[in-house]
């Protein structure tokens, strides 16, 4: 007897994946942090064709596929709810072996994002022109030639360009 589970067309689902009565597919995953996630789509694969009436968007299998990369490299699915002043705290706590001076220019820029609007949005929903014109107005601020500024925006351009690259 064959337990495989099945959508409508006949097609095999993968772990994880489940065809709705409205017809739309659902992929249940787990992130690093150990919170369940659901993405869902109209579309099993790339050659299926959307419903009429409803949105384009990714195959869920495609989805899927990005999704177990960044677990797999350990990226937070969405942002994991960070907020930029969170990610910037958290780089600052992995940089150990700096001089005091180095330090003192970290806990300026800390300061400067808690008192700025963008340090208090959440990572996934901040665009790249976002943090490009907060660095412009924090090179202003501290001059162009510190070396925090020059590794704070490295920060920065780390992550926005990884972010990027997965959408």
């Amino acid at each position: 007897m064959n337990n495989k589970r099945k959508d409508n067309k006949g097609r095999n689902l993968h772990n994880g994946e489940i065809q709705l009565a409205d017809g739309r597919y659902r992929f249940k995953f787990t992130d690093v942090c150990g919170d369940v996630h659901y993405a869902y789509s109209w579309r099993l694969e790339h050659n299926d064709p959307t419903p009429k009436g409803k949105k384009k968007q990714p195959a869920l299998r495609d989805i899927e596929k990005k999704i177990q990369a960044d677990v797999f490299d350990k990226i937070a699915v969405n942002g994991a709810d960070l907020t930029v002043i969170e990610l910037v705290e958290k780089y600052v706590a992995t940089k150990t072996a700096v001089r005091p001076t180095t330090k003192a220019g970290y806990k300026t820029v800390i300061n400067i994002l808690k008192k700025e609007k963008f340090g208090k949005l959440r990572i996934d929903k901040v665009h790249i022109s976002d943090a490009k014109l907060f660095l412009i107005k924090l090179q202003k601020k501290m001059g162009e030639d510190t070396v925090q500024f020059i590794q704070f925006a490295e920060c920065f351009v780390q992550h926005f360009n990884l972010r990027l690259m997965m959408i």
